[in-house]
C-alpha cells in the first residue's frame, strides 16, 4: 500500500499564506514511492537535496482549483480525486483527522490513518484529558467567571496559568503573575482552565503511532518553552529522570484512546516539577512538530539513532526573502549523509517571508 500525505493545517489564526506552506513538512515523512499533495510545488533545489539524503518523494500533486484549505481544494478537484481513486490501495496520512480528510479518504477508497473526526475533536479539548487521566488540579471557567476565579487563584498561589480548552503550541496559554494582566480576558467568549503555575524542570513529549493491534513508541523529546510557555522547539534525547513513568502513564492513555478508535500519530505532553512530580498536561491528536524530527532521525539512523543528538528549531528568522540555494550560503553546514552531522532545513516555503525551520543533527552531547 502507498502512503498519501495530506497535511492540511486547520487553524483560524495566523497568516493564511504562511499556513499554506506548512503541508510541505510532510516531505520529511514520505518514502520515495509515497504521494504527497501540496498547495504549490516546493523549491526544486530543496527537493533534490532531500532526495539526495533519502528523504521525500517526487510524487507531488497540486490541486488545480482554489479553496479555503488544501483539503478543501482536493475535495473540489474532481480530476484529482479520480486520479487518486485509480492508484494502488492508499493509506491517507493526515496532519490531523477532520471531517474533510475523512471525506477525502472515503471518496478515493483510501484507509484513513487517523481517528474518527468527532474523536479528534474530543481529544483536542482539554476536558477530555481530565476525563481519562490524572492531571493537574484545574478550575473551570467561562468568559463570565474567568476573571473572578483567576483573582481567587492568584491570591492563593501568586502565579497561575490560564489556558483555553483547546490550545496549540502555546497559543491560548497565559501565565499570569498579577491581577492587572486579567484585563485581556474581558469580552472574550471562551471556556478556560485555571491552575497554579508549577516550578518546572522539564516538559517532555512522547510520541506514539497507534494502530488497531499495536501501540508503537516513536520517541521522547524535551520541549523548549519560553517564559510565556510558548513552544520553541524540541531536543532529543530527553534528559528526564522519569522516562519509565512517562512511558507507563502515557501508554495507559494510548490504550484508552486505541479502544475508543484512535489511529495514527499521537503526542502526549508532560511537565516535571522541581519536586519531581510528573503530570500529563496535554494530548495532541495530530502530527506533532517533534514527529517530523524523530521520523527523520530514525530513517537516517535506523540502528543508531539512540546515539544521536537532535534539536528541532522552528521559525528561524533570517530577515529577508531568499531561495533554498541562497539559504545554504548563509547557514551552517547542511546535513551530510557521510558525516551524519548538520542541519536539515524544512518549512522552506516560509523563505518567502524570511523564515524557515531546521532539524539539527549531531552526535550525542
Amino acid at each position: 500500500m502507498t502512503n498519501l500525505f495530506i497535511h492540511t493545517i486547520h487553524l483560524k489564526t495566523g497568516n493564511n499564506l504562511k499556513l499554506q506552506q506548512y503541508p510541505e513538512r510532510a516531505l520529511l515523512l514520505a518514502e520515495e514511492k509515497d504521494i504527497i499533495i501540496l498547495n504549490n510545488y516546493p523549491d526544486t533545489d530543496y527537493l533534490n537535496y532531500l532526495l539526495s539524503i533519502g528523504i521525500g518523494t517526487h510524487n507531488i500533486l497540486i490541486p488545480s482549483v482554489k479553496g479555503d484549505s488544501l483539503s478543501d481544494r482536493i475535495l473540489k478537484d474532481q480530476q484529482l480525486l479520480k486520479y487518486l481513486n485509480k492508484q494502488n490501495p492508499l493509506i491517507l496520512q493526515p496532519y490531523i483527522s477532520t471531517v474533510a480528510e475523512a471525506k477525502i479518504a472515503k471518496l478515493i477508497n483510501a484507509t484513513l490513518n487517523g481517528a474518527p473526526p468527532d474523536l479528534t475533536e474530543q481529544i483536542n479539548n482539554k476536558h477530555y484529558l481530565l476525563s481519562i487521566s490524572p492531571t493537574l488540579e484545574y478550575k473551570t471557567a467561562n468568559s463570565a467567571t474567568v476573571i473572578a476565579i483567576a483573582k481567587q487563584q492568584i491570591k492563593k498561589y501568586q502565579q497561575i496559568v490560564i489556558s483555553g480548552v483547546q490550545s496549540y503550541g502555546g497559543i491560548e496559554i497565559w501565565p499570569i503573575n498579577n491581577t492587572n494582566e486579567l484585563i485581556k480576558f474581558e469580552n472574550r467568549n471562551e471556556q478556560y482552565l485555571i491552575t497554579k503555575k508549577y516550578e518546572t524542570s522539564n516538559s517532555p513529549n512522547i510520541q506514539y503511532q497507534i494502530q488497531p493491534n499495536q501501540i508503537e513508541e516513536i520517541g521522547i523529546t524535551d520541549q523548549i518553552l519560553d517564559d510565556k510557555l510558548k513552544y520553541q522547539g524540541n531536543i532529543y534525547p530527553s534528559k528526564s529522570q522519569q522516562l519509565e513513568k512517562i512511558r507507563d502513564d502515557s501508554y495507559i492513555v494510548c490504550q484508552k484512546l486505541q479502544a475508543a478508535g484512535y489511529r495514527g500519530i499521537l503526542g502526549i505532553d508532560f511537565i516535571e516539577t522541581t519536586n519531581n512530580e510528573l503530570f500529563i498536561v496535554d494530548i495532541n491528536a495530530r502530527t506533532n512538530t517533534s514527529s517530523y524530527g524523530l521520523y527523520v532521525l530514525k530513517k537516517l539512523f535506523p540502528n543508531s539513532y539512540q546515539d544521536k543528538y537532535l534539536k528541532i528549531i522552528p521559525n528561524i528568522k533570517i530577515g529577508k526573502t531568499m531561495t533554498f540555494k541562497e539559504l545554504t550560503g548563509t547557514i551552517g553546514p547542511l546535513f551530510n549523509i557521510e558525516t551524519g552531522l548538520g542541519m536539515i532545513p524544512y518549512n522552506i516555503g516560509g523563505l518567502k517571508w524570511g523564515e524557515f525551520s531546521g532539524i539539527l543533527i549531531g552526535d550525542f552531547e
